[in-house]
């Protein structure tokens, strides 16, 4: 494209983005720190709508403040933009700004051989900061393209702290009129979820949009899904029936699906796309643990509520799900599963450091029925026995304390105060 036109649009880029909002800062602005000390590049992954360019923006300004140079490719006027014109962009930066080695790139997908150009820009010094969205290159594919060292920060909707703060809302517990509010404002999170546009404006009806955009473009446009109304209806069997298990098979029986491995790819898109995650059953044998069935939950409280079929209200599931979204946030997305005892009793998470089980955890939003708390405290301490791991919770709706059972000790925590921890 045109090194002048080029020239302008970077200059009016660089204008614009010194002029946007920052936002609520993400809780992982803080945590990020370290790697800082080591020369890679970093690519920004999660959900559309859920804040990635914000974050790319907060990270900016937190760090760099003006030693970096930015371009942002979803930019109408450069649709054009070519492989051979991320060298003139490259050397326009060195003239406009003079030498920086930081580049921050938002919405890089599309733009063919970009990889190329990253990749030896890095290897000459140079890091890189990454966003994509999920239409033409999902986000977690941007690395896959990338040779030199990498690492992946996954942005979802605001946690309930990051909710809390939004809201003004004094997180010092002490006082029973700051505990009643964090209540209410737990009601409003389990209703209304924590992407960042329905926070702000507190208008669910743009997770409609949300939901359609990742349906229709990045799925059922973007690998040529034919069976298109079945696959939706899948989808939204899915987020309906939120912190439930399933299995491939009963899947593809329910929806006619011609094969197993059919039904596998239909989820899978979904999970790629960051609308749902499959969490596997816990087991000491790896053939067992991939062939069992497993549990499904949706990346936000608001669009199950937006979205789902609402046969009753479930307030139980929607508590496991926020609390495995919580557990995303707080870095155990490959060190967490559900388990079942020998005696076929389930425990809602086992969290795992290094290969070895470190806590089971339990969510009840009631446990004033005296069978109901026999049967989750029982899974508990049958799990604790098979798996050597005594570090036992329930999280529940109000109650908190630690009651011995048999030789076990559980701890009973309120979801509002679970959700604060660090």
């Amino acid at each position: 494209m045109d090194k002048e036109y080029l020239r302008l649009v970077i200059k009016d880029q660089q204008l614009r983005v010194a002029n946007l909002p920052l936002g609520y800062p993400r809780n992982k602005l803080s945590n990020l720190n370290g790697i800082l000390k080591h020369k890679i590049n970093i690519v920004i992954t999660g959900p559309r709508r859920s804040g990635k360019s914000t974050f790319l923006l907060q990270w900016m300004n937190k760090v760099y403040k003006d030693n970096f140079y930015y371009f942002d490719f979803s930019d109408d006027r450069v649709v054009d933009f070519k492989t051979e014109d991320l060298q003139v962009l490259y050397e326009l930066f060195l003239e406009l700004y003079g030498e920086k080695k930081v580049f921050f790139f938002d919405e890089i997908q599309g733009k063919y051989d970009w990889n190329k150009f990253v990749n030896r820009l890095y290897s000459e010094g140079y890091r890189f900061f990454i966003t994509g969205s999920n239409a033409e290159l999902l986000s977690k594919e941007i690395s896959t393209y990338l040779t030199g060292r990498h690492y992946d920060v996954t942005i979802l909707p605001f946690s309930f702290n990051e909710f809390l703060g939004y809201n003004k809302v004094d997180l010092d517990f002490v006082g029973t009129k700051n505990t009643i509010k964090i209540k209410s404002k737990l009601e409003s999170y389990l209703n209304n979820g924590g992407f960042p546009e329905v926070v702000t404006f507190g208008n669910k009806d743009i997770l409609d949009n949300v939901y359609k955009d990742v349906i229709n473009k990045d799925i059922v446009l973007r690998y040529g899904i034919k069976e298109e109304e079945v696959f939706k209806k899948l989808s939204l069997y899915l987020i309906s029936n939120f912190a439930r298990d399933f299995s491939y098979t009963s899947l593809k029986n329910t929806f006619g699906l011609g094969s197993v491995n059919t039904t596998s790819n239909y989820v899978s898109y979904l999970v790629d796309a960051y609308i749902v995650f499959e969490l596997q059953k816990y087991d000491y044998s790896l053939k067992k643990q991939d062939k069992s069935s497993k549990k499904i939950y949706c990346v936000d409280l608001g669009l199950i509520n937006k979205i789902a079929f609402a046969f009753s209200e479930n307030l139980g599931r929607l508590y496991e799900n926020a609390v495995f979204i919580e557990l995303l946030n707080r870095g155990y997305e490959k060190n967490i599963y559900y388990y079942k005892t020998k005696s076929n009793k389930e425990v809602d998470f086992i969290l795992l450091e290094g290969i070895k089980p470190k806590s089971l955890i339990q969510v009840c939003y009631d446990l004033s029925n005296l069978e109901t708390k026999k049967r989750e405290t029982s899974a508990l301490v049958e799990a604790s026995e098979e798996l050597n791991c005594n570090n036992l919770l329930i999280i529940t709706k109000d109650y908190e304390g630690v009651e011995a059972v048999g030789k076990k000790k559980i701890k009973y925590t309120p979801l509002w105060k679970w959700l604060l921890e660090s």
